[in-house]
């Protein structure tokens, strides 16, 4: 079957209040699904979290201050170039809805549900595509699927990016978002632009939690050597 090129029309973030009134309020019955999801999963805590507070600790402030937006990404027939622009244009998107400064704008959260994977993993392949794009940005770019086995930072036996249909997630980079980026140079490097002279109070944050985060003893040392230098 030959493979549609082009672009679909702009996606259309859906606020997540609208999103729970369900497919009546123009949404699809998966974003229906999945803002339950978020109020049912992300914004509680788990028994197996490995700390106190919401699976997500941002989600529950973004849907209190409406700055948590849901949009239908349509993947079945497109080829890799046309998905990728749909997703790519999320960056300008995220970075024109208020607030766009401020300890506010980093509540801004846009959940990208994708429809026409065939396996649910192929999420895996879109993220690692865009993923440096996003964080050139200053963007986090996220990835959940049905069986994605990614543990949590304080808990290896629990694997808190599983959702029941493939997602792929938009926030601003914050500073404690160092302890997912050590693993790859690229990434280091996108957070230290991103971040500047404040990157080593991040670090030094994280550093300081070593006991109770499940990082590799390579993430450490990439950490140790950053603050060292």
């Amino acid at each position: 079957m030959e493979r549609d090129h082009t672009p679909a029309a702009p996606l259309t973030l859906v606020p997540i209040a609208r999103a729970l009134e369900g497919a009546g309020a123009g949404c699809s019955e998966q974003m229906l699904d999945i803002a339950r999801w978020c109020v049912s999963y992300l914004c509680n805590p788990h028994p197996e979290l490995g700390r106190s507070g919401a699976v997500c600790p941002w989600s529950p402030p973004a849907m209190k201050r409406e700055t948590f937006w849901l949009t239908d990404v349509r993947l079945a027939g497109r080829d890799d170039d046309a998905i990728a622009a749909d997703l790519l244009s999320l960056i300008a998107t995220f970075k024109q809805r208020a607030p766009q400064s401020g300890t506010a704008s980093q509540f801004k959260t846009i959940v990208c549900v994708l429809h026409g994977l065939d396996d649910p993993a192929q999420v895996n392949h879109y993220h690692s595509l865009l993923k440096p794009q996003f964080l050139a940005a200053g963007l986090m770019l996220g990835e959940f699927y049905s069986h994605c086995p990614k543990p949590g930072l304080r808990s290896d036996h629990f694997n808190p990016l599983r959702s029941p249909v493939p997602l792929l997630v938009v926030r601003e980079m914050v500073e404690l978002d160092i302890a997912f980026l050590s693993d790859q140079p690229q990434f280091v490097d996108a957070y230290l632009r991103t971040h500047g002279a404040r990157a080593r109070i991040g670090i030094n944050s994280v550093l300081h939690q070593e006991d109770r985060l499940s990082l590799s003893n390579e993430q450490w040392e990439v950490l140790r050597r950053i603050v060292g230098s």
